[in-house]
């Protein structure tokens, strides 16, 4: 992600959107805080956009001097992002969280009053400004087949359940029969799992620069396929985060401390805004480490040894891993024991 710092007076308004699956409304004002027009709806199609543009020139909005604010939908926005860059105009793509706690305390809520609130967090906000930057197409590949896969790794899960329920309170015959008529579908499952997982790989292989940032990854024990590949994805191909704090804060792992004055002490600890599926899949490496890592092992050993906390030891790790993640990458050089982040 490129940041630009931009003073408001570069930006001649503000144009905020609030999208759905199929609409999104539209808020502008000024540069000196006054609503150009009144809000807008529109379709969240090529027919919409255009219509856009044409409300956008009925009342004298320059594309190019504009800062088009909106919040990351997951893929509801893709479209219309692509669409306003094509046209050269600024993309800003943030954080709805971001949005949501700078309103304070608010009553309310429907889509054009949504679409307003963004484009007040916009105008006080134009100088942190952040150019969109696409993933690479390859990444975009990655994620998709990533998310599939998720999908039918819970697939998998929601069969095997209750034949696991079912043998764990000792109804062996009836776990068996529900074995039996869900083998073939767990079967196809996996069989699907793995042809995904070809595809993840080979889609990195035709990258040189994504294959070698891939293996320095997995590089670090205890980093295996689906973490690596994951932070590939997240990461932008380490283009978005600059430091391993950056990218365990995004993870939810790095920890802070809370105090005020001689009052308050409250314990150092992590913050609930993160982005959770990142931070499952560092648990899952701090935990294969603590188990088949003798560094890890013997760390782990001594700390909690001395009294900590098991969970916070493996946060620890956590920030560990991360740390010599973001160092190798960094440094373009694999992990080795004698080379510690």
């Amino acid at each position: 992600m490129i940041i630009c710092k931009i003073n408001k007076m570069s930006f001649d308004s503000i144009i905020a959107f609030d999208i759905s699956k199929k609409k999104f409304d539209v808020a502008v004002m000024d540069n000196h805080a006054k609503a150009i027009a009144k809000n807008a709806k529109f379709s969240n199609n090529l027919k919409g956009f255009d219509k856009l543009l044409k409300w956008l020139e009925k009342n004298n909005i320059n594309l190019e001097k504009g800062l088009f604010c909106l919040e990351n939908t997951g893929i509801y926005h893709r479209l219309l992002v692509q669409f306003l860059q094509g046209k050269k105009a600024f993309v800003w793509v943030e954080n709805p969280v971001q949005i949501a706690w700078s309103g304070g305390l608010l009553r309310g809520k429907n889509d054009a009053v949504d679409a307003r609130r963004i484009m007040t967090y916009a105008f006080r906000n134009s100088d942190k400004a952040k150019a969109y930057q696409n993933r690479d197409k390859v990444l975009e590949k990655v994620a998709s087949f990533l998310s599939l896969r998720e999908r039918l790794q819970n697939c998998k899960k929601v069969l095997l359940q209750p034949i696991k329920e079912l043998k764990s309170v000792g109804l062996e015959d009836e776990s068996t029969q529900l074995e039996m008529s869900c083998k073939k579908s767990i079967n196809a499952i996996e069989k699907e799992l793995k042809a995904i997982d070809l595809k993840i790989i080979k889609a990195i292989a035709k990258d040189e620069e994504l294959q070698h940032k891939y293996e320095l990854v997995k590089s670090v024990k205890c980093v295996g396929f689906v973490a690596a590949t994951y932070l590939l994805v997240v990461t932008n191909g380490f283009k978005r985060f600059d430091t391993a704090k950056q990218l365990a804060s995004y993870a939810g792992i790095a920890p802070f401390e809370y105090s005020s004055g001689t009052s308050i002490k409250g314990r150092t600890k992590v913050n609930h805004m993160a982005n959770k599926k990142l931070k499952t899949v560092l648990h899952m490496c701090a935990v294969s480490s603590v188990r088949h890592n003798p560094e890890m092992k013997r760390y782990f050993a001594r700390k909690v040894g001395e009294g900590k906390n098991k969970m916070l030891v493996l946060n620890a790790i956590r920030n560990k891993i991360v740390g010599r993640v973001i160092s190798c990458v960094s440094n373009n050089r694999a992990y080795t024991l004698e080379y510690a982040a």
